[in-house]
C-alpha cells in the first residue's frame, strides 16, 4: 500500500481498511473526476462559441507553422468547413507561397525573439480589404515559446473611409488653392475613378435636371450660394453603398459648388477691375489707359476729343423717394464710364457735329421722362466739358478741367452745358488757396466768438446769447461766416472750425459764471457735417467736462432743413444730446418742410424764427400771419420761441404782443466781442 501514499488517492485508500469503505470512497473519487472533467468541457465550448462568435480572425500555431486552433471567422474565410479540415495545415497549404513566405517570416521572428508584432496593416489575402495584424509568442507554464497566437480585425471600412478623407482633403486643398474650375473637375474625375473604379462619374453643370435620382444611379445637387443649383454630380449606384459613401459624395459635390461660386466670383472680380458694377461700363481706371490711347491716336488731329463730367442733377432725392432700386434704373445707356453713384464720363471723338450739341443732345436726352414706380420722373443732368487740343494733353489734365467746368454748371443752377476755360482754372486756383488759408487758420486758432444777446420781453433781461464764430484773418482783419464757412462745409473743415467753437462757448459761458454773472444760456450752431458725426454727443460732452459747464447752459442749435433730411436719424442723434441735459432748438423755422406730427417727434426746447418772416413786419400782413401762427403752434407745443433778427421797436411790440418769449437782434445789440459783452452783462 505504500506506494499510494504520495497522492491523496493512496493516503485515503491508507487510512481505510475496510474494504465497503474502501469502495465507497473510490466511487466518490470517480464522480469528482467526472464533474470536474465536465465542467473543463462546459467551459472550453463556452471558451469555444465566445471566440467564434467574434468577427475576428483568430488563430494558434506551433512553432512549425501548422494550426493548432482557429476560429470560425478563419475557418469559412479560407474556405473550409470546420476547423478540423485546418488543424495541422500551414500557411503555405492555403495560400501563395510568396503570401504564405511573408507570413512566416513575422512569425518565426515573432518565435525567436519573444516579442509581439502588434496593430500591423495588411492588405486581405483573400477577398478585397484590409487586415490589422497582432502576433503575440505562444508559450507553456515555463515560459518557453512554443508557437504562435494571432489575431486580425478587418479594417476595411476604416481604410475607405480614411480614402475618402483624403480624396475630399485633397479636393478641398485644390479649392483654396484656387486651381482652375476645368481643372479641378478633372482632378475630381480622377479621385472617383481611382475610389470607384467600376463606377460611371459625371458632373453636370447648368443642365436643369431634376434631382431625382434613377435607379442605376445616384445623383447629388451641385448647390449654388443664392439657393439655386449649378448642377448634378451623377455616380453610378451599388447595392453594397453605405451612408458613408453617400455622404462623402454629397460632400464632394457641396465642394463642387462652392468652387463654382468661387470661379464665378473671381470672374466678376476680373470683370469690376475694369467695369462700373451697377452698370457694365468701363470704370475709371479702364477709362484711363484707353482714353491715353485715344489722346496718342488723335494728336494730329485739328480737333482733338472732348472729355466731359456728366452729374445727374438730385441723383439722391430720386434714390430717397423711390428707393435705390429706382435710382439704379438711371444708369443711361451710351455714356462711357460712371465714376460714381451719379457721375458720368463721356469721351467724345471729332464729327461734323461740335462737341457742345453733341452734349447737349445728351443732356435732353437724359431729361426725357421715366416712367419707375408707377411715377414719371424728369432727370435733368450738368455737364462740364475739356477738349484736349485747348485744354490738356493726358487724361488727368482733361478730367480736373472737365470737373471744374461741371462745378460751375453746378454753381449756375444746374441743368446745363458748360466748356472749360483757363479763366476757371483760376479761380480753381484761388479756391484751393482759400482752402490752404483756412486749413493754417485752424491751426493757428485764428478764430474767435461773437455773442448776440437774446431777451426776455416780459422781464427785459437778457437769459442767453448765441455764439456766432469769425475769422480773425492776419490780412484782411474780420471776416463774415459767410465768406468761409460754406467752404468749410465743402471741405470738411468746418468739422473741426464748429468743434473748436463749441469748445470755446463753453469755456466763455464758464468764465463769465466764474466771474459772478448770473448764468445764462449759450447757443451754438451745429453744421450738418458736424450733426452726421457718430461721436457729436461724445464731443458735445467732453467740451461740456473740459469747460466744467453745467449741461443745462448749453444749447445746440440745429436747422429745420437739416433735421428733414433724415427724420429717423435726427431723432436718435437729438436723443442722445438731450441725455447729456443740455437744450435743444430749431434755427430758422418756418424755411423749412416739418409738419406738425413731424415736429412734436423731436426732443426740442425752442423754436426760433427766421428773419425773413420778422424783417418785413409789420409791413407785410402775410409775414405777421406766418409769424402769429407759429407762436400759436409753438404755445400748442409747449415750446418757447425765440424770433431773431429782431431791428425796430414796430417789431418787437408785435412780436411781445403776439406772445414771444425771447427776441434777438439789432434792436438790442449787435454781435459782440467776448470783453465787450462782459460790459453788456454787467449792465443789463
Amino acid at each position: 500500500m505504500m506506494k499510494y501514499a504520495e497522492d491523496g488517492i493512496g493516503q485515503q485508500y491508507e487510512n481505510t481498511r475496510d474494504p465497503i469503505q474502501t469502495c465507497k470512497t473510490l466511487q466518490e473519487i470517480v464522480q469528482r473526476l467526472q464533474s470536474e472533467q465536465s465542467s473543463l468541457v462546459e467551459r472550453y465550448e463556452w471558451l469555444e462559441a465566445m471566440i467564434n462568435h467574434v468577427p475576428d480572425f483568430i488563430y494558434a500555431k506551433d512553432r512549425e507553422g501548422r494550426f493548432l486552433f482557429a476560429n470560425r471567422a478563419i475557418v469559412s474565410n479560407n474556405g473550409f468547413r470546420t476547423v478540423d479540415d485546418l488543424i495541422g495545415l500551414t500557411d503555405f497549404d492555403i495560400h501563395p507561397s510568396e503570401a504564405a513566405r511573408d507570413i512566416a517570416e513575422v512569425e518565426r521572428r515573432v518565435m525567436e525573439e519573444g516579442r509581439p508584432d502588434l496593430g500591423i496593416e495588411e492588405e486581405r489575402l483573400t477577398g478585397e480589404g484590409w487586415l490589422m495584424m497582432s502576433r503575440v509568442p505562444l508559450r507553456d507554464r515555463s515560459g518557453k515559446v512554443i508557437g504562435i497566437v494571432g489575431a486580425s480585425r478587418d479594417i476595411s471600412a476604416r481604410k475607405r473611409d480614411e480614402r475618402l478623407m483624403k480624396a475630399q482633403a485633397t479636393l478641398l486643398q485644390s479649392v483654396a488653392r484656387g486651381v482652375e474650375l476645368p481643372d479641378l473637375l478633372a482632378q475630381l474625375k480622377s479621385l472617383l475613378q481611382a475610389l470607384l473604379p467600376t463606377r460611371r462619374a459625371n458632373v453636370w453643370l447648368d443642365t436643369g435636371l431634376s434631382t431625382i435620382a434613377r435607379e442605376s444611379e445616384h445623383e447629388f445637387a451641385i448647390p449654388a450660394r443664392d439657393g439655386t443649383l449649378h448642377g448634378l454630380l451623377v455616380v453610378g449606384a451599388d447595392a453594397t453603398d453605405d451612408p458613408a459613401l453617400l455622404e462623402f459624395l454629397a460632400g464632394v459635390a457641396q465642394t463642387v459648388g462652392i468652387a463654382i461660386d468661387r470661379h464665378r466670383d473671381a470672374e466678376r472680380i476680373a470683370f469690376l477691375a475694369e467695369h462700373d458694377a451697377l452698370t457694365g461700363l468701363p470704370n475709371r481706371a479702364s477709362l484711363d489707359r484707353r482714353l491715353q490711347a485715344l489722346l496718342a491716336a488723335t494728336s494730329h488731329l485739328p480737333r482733338g476729343v472732348a472729355v466731359a463730367f456728366v452729374d445727374l442733377d438730385h441723383f439722391k432725392l430720386v434714390n430717397d423717394s423711390l428707393g435705390h432700386a429706382a435710382g439704379d434704373e438711371l444708369g443711361p445707356a451710351g455714356l462711357v464710364s460712371r465714376v460714381g453713384g451719379d457721375e458720368f464720363i463721356v469721351v467724345l471723338t471729332p464729327t461734323p457735329i461740335e462737341f457742345d450739341q453733341r452734349l447737349n443732345d445728351i443732356r435732353e436726352a437724359i431729361a426725357m421722362p421715366l416712367h419707375l414706380c408707377g411715377m414719371e420722373l424728369r432727370v435733368t443732368s450738368s455737364i462740364g466739358f475739356a477738349c484736349s487740343i485747348e485744354h490738356g494733353l493726358t487724361a488727368a489734365e482733361l478730367f480736373a478741367n472737365a470737373d471744374m467746368a461741371l462745378y460751375r454748371v453746378k454753381a449756375n443752377g444746374r441743368n446745363g452745358v458748360h466748356l472749360f476755360s483757363p479763366a476757371l482754372a483760376e479761380e480753381g486756383r484761388h479756391k484751393l488757396a482759400r482752402i490752404e488759408e483756412l486749413r493754417r487758420a485752424i491751426e493757428l486758432d485764428e478764430f474767435v466768438l461773437h455773442y448776440q444777446p437774446q431777451r426776455q420781453m416780459q422781464t427785459g433781461k437778457v437769459i442767453g446769447v448765441e455764439a456766432l464764430v469769425r475769422w480773425q484773418h492776419p490780412a484782411k482783419g474780420l471776416v463774415a461766416p459767410g465768406d468761409f464757412i460754406p467752404l468749410a462745409e465743402e471741405t470738411g473743415l468746418i468739422l473741426a472750425i464748429g468743434e473748436m467753437v463749441l469748445r470755446k462757448a463753453c469755456a466763455q459761458a464758464r468764465a463769465w459764471q466764474n466771474a459772478g454773472l448770473a448764468p445764462i444760456r449759450i447757443a451754438v450752431n451745429m453744421s450738418a457735417r458736424q450733426f452726421h458725426e457718430p461721436a457729436l454727443a461724445s464731443q458735445v460732452a467732453a467740451a461740456l467736462a473740459a469747460a466744467r459747464l453745467d449741461p443745462q447752459w448749453l444749447e445746440i442749435e440745429v436747422t429745420e432743413s437739416l433735421i428733414m433730411q433724415d427724420v429717423e436719424g435726427a431723432i436718435e442723434r437729438m436723443q442722445d444730446l438731450k441725455e447729456l441735459g443740455i437744450t435743444l432748438s430749431i434755427d430758422d423755422f418756418g424755411t423749412g418742410y416739418s409738419s406738425l406730427s413731424m415736429l412734436k417727434r423731436f426732443p426740442l426746447s425752442r423754436l426760433k424764427i427766421d428773419r425773413s418772416f420778422i424783417a418785413d413786419i409789420p409791413a407785410d400782413p402775410g409775414d405777421m400771419a406766418i409769424t402769429s401762427a407759429i407762436l400759436a403752434l409753438a404755445k400748442l407745443l409747449g415750446l418757447e420761441v425765440v424770433a431773431e433778427g429782431v431791428e425796430t421797436a414796430d417789431q418787437a411790440d408785435f412780436l411781445t404782443q403776439a406772445g414771444c418769449d425771447f427776441l434777438q437782434g439789432y434792436l438790442f445789440s449787435r454781435p459782440l466781442p467776448a470783453h465787450e459783452m462782459d460790459a453788456f452783462l454787467l449792465g443789463r
